[in-house]
């Protein structure tokens, strides 16, 4: 590993960090960022990619075991979610939404 790998290793935990303070403390960056990843969730269509990515958001104000109480689900159901090995129902996705002070709302797609 060069120096500038060493470097950059050292410094992501202050990058988690601080995206997780801006998800926290920031409702319009938090807004942002929700978008960002729907915007590429209606490219992909990659459920996986899209609950891996709201993690940080869960984390910046939860633990993972805090979150699945209030949102009603076992934290093992979570932890497999996060980890690509379960993909969520569309009732978790909607309570993991809901849980984040979001709602889930689809709509018809006119041809």
């Amino acid at each position: 590993m060069n120096e500038r790998q060493k470097t950059l290793l050292q410094n992501f935990p202050k990058h988690k960090d601080n995206l997780k303070f801006q998800l926290n403390n920031d409702d319009e960056y938090a807004q942002m960022w929700l978008n960002s990843l729907l915007e590429d969730y209606s490219e992909t269509k990659d459920v996986n990619e899209l609950i891996y990515n709201l993690k940080p958001m869960i984390e910046a104000r939860y633990t993972i075991c805090d979150f699945a109480k209030k949102i009603g689900i076992h934290r093992i159901t979570l932890y497999k979610i996060f980890s690509r090995k379960m993909l969520p129902s569309i009732e978790i996705l909607h309570k993991i939404f809901l849980g984040l002070g979001y709602n889930l709302k689809l709509s018809v797609q006119k041809y």
